[in-house]
């Protein structure tokens, strides 16, 4: 199935909130159980990456990004 490409910006704009969400939720973990602040927002940092990254690879091998419809196809 080939979504159109406002699907996928709207797809890769989920996986960025909800990489946003992980971010935010592993740097306040971090920071209660005692790490400082700039440790806080390295770790948040970091799970955002991660959480991105395992996103956008698993929309783009369920083929759900990567490819759009022309208007012409």
């Amino acid at each position: 199935m080939r979504l159109t490409f406002r699907v996928q910006v709207l797809l890769a704009l989920l996986s960025f909130v909800s990489s946003l969400l992980v971010a935010v939720v592993a740097g306040v973990l971090s920071h209660g159980a005692g790490a400082p602040v700039a440790g806080a927002v390295l770790y948040g940092g970091g799970a955002f990456i991660g959480w991105m990254t395992l996103s956008v690879t698993v929309l783009t091998a369920l083929g759900l990004l990567g490819h759009h419809n022309h208007p012409d196809e």
